[in-house]
């Protein structure tokens, strides 16, 4: 998962076994004891997550003794101060599901970070040209974007976090899950599964979809080659169809990429600053770009069309 090797004693969706035995985890999701007393968060609350109907969904502390995640209906996950170890205190009939993606969201990529690992909430697919990175707020179709490049042939990279690596020829992507979490009707608009899938978890209207060797997964991380910041329209109310790609400044896409450092909220501004430079690097050697577009499957083939074409054409393509 993400690169590192994982013990879980939760179900942890569409993580790969292991296939040599004896090595030692990098990281483990231990259930405590039924008597075990969780320990008091001992710092400060970093972020919280409220619904206006419920009140508190989720807090986050973080102190001395490491980060307290706690999530309603869930439980808390404690993570201990050498990011190597969670210990997870599961709420009374708790649904196991929603804890497995609880641990491979919020809490690893916390944990990601603590170990030196910066990581955006993107989607991500590895094509002819290299890694293409898919940002943008809620709504904007990032999982549908990944999809459409996944069923013309290219290999997912991530669905939800993208863990980066810089290395002395670029920035990489690291390969996250092989599954998706996706919209029945892109299910139905992309990707075209003939058989029903399963919820993500209890009553969640998205659908868990696993490739399982039925779309490709990238098998090691990959150059990014470019990221778009997705600006999505309805091409009713505008009466054009027009896919239009313009490339951030330097500051455009560094604003871009800070605000969709996954789970920023849970850093400490002495983390925050530390990635600063690195993301200033990346934006400096791959492009951003700003990509308005119109919703409808209908016009997946031209978006994905210009995509490729605009990248053929950025001087220094030597594919």
């Amino acid at each position: 998962m993400y690169g590192l090797l994982v013990h879980s004693d939760f179900w942890l969706p569409a993580a790969a076994p292991c296939e040599e035995p004896g090595l030692a985890a990098d990281i483990v999701f231990a259930r405590a004891p039924e008597r075990q007393r969780l320990p008091a968060p001992n710092g400060a609350v970093v972020a919280s997550v409220v619904c206006p109907v419920h009140g508190e969904e989720v807090v986050v502390h973080r102190g001395p003794g490491g980060a307290w995640l706690w999530a309603r209906a869930l439980g808390t996950c404690h993570i201990l101060p050498t990011a190597r170890r969670v210990e997870v205190y599961p709420e009374p009939g708790a649904d196991e599901r929603a804890i497995g993606f609880m641990l491979i969201g919020r809490v690893a990529n916390l944990i990601l970070h603590q170990r030196g690992t910066p990581s955006i909430h993107a989607s991500a697919v590895v094509t002819s040209k290299g890694a293409l990175v898919f940002l943008g707020r809620g709504g904007q179709g990032k999982s549908t974007m990944a999809a459409a490049f996944l069923g013309r042939g290219s290999a997912l990279l991530t669905d939800d976090a993208l863990p980066l690596d810089e290395r002395p020829d670029g920035v990489y992507g690291i390969p996250s899950l092989p599954l998706m979490k996706l919209w029945p009707a892109t299910v139905d608009g992309t990707l075209q599964f003939p058989h029903e899938l399963p919820e993500l978890w209890q009553d969640s209207v998205k659908r868990l979809v696993t490739l399982d060797g039925r779309f490709d997964f990238a098998a090691a991380p990959a150059r990014l080659r470019a990221c778009y910041v997705l600006d999505r329209y309805e091409p009713a109310t505008t009466g054009a169809a027009d896919v239009v790609i313009r490339r951030l400044n330097g500051r455009e896409g560094l604003a871009a990429l800070l605000a969709q450092v996954s789970y920023g909220t849970d850093l400490l501004p002495a983390e925050m600053g530390r990635w600063l430079p690195f993301y200033a690097r990346l934006v400096a050697q791959t492009p951003v770009y700003r990509l308005t577009y119109p919703s409808g499957f209908e016009h997946q083939d031209a978006v994905c069309a210009r995509i490729m074409d605009s990248l053929a054409q950025t001087a220094g393509d030597t594919s």
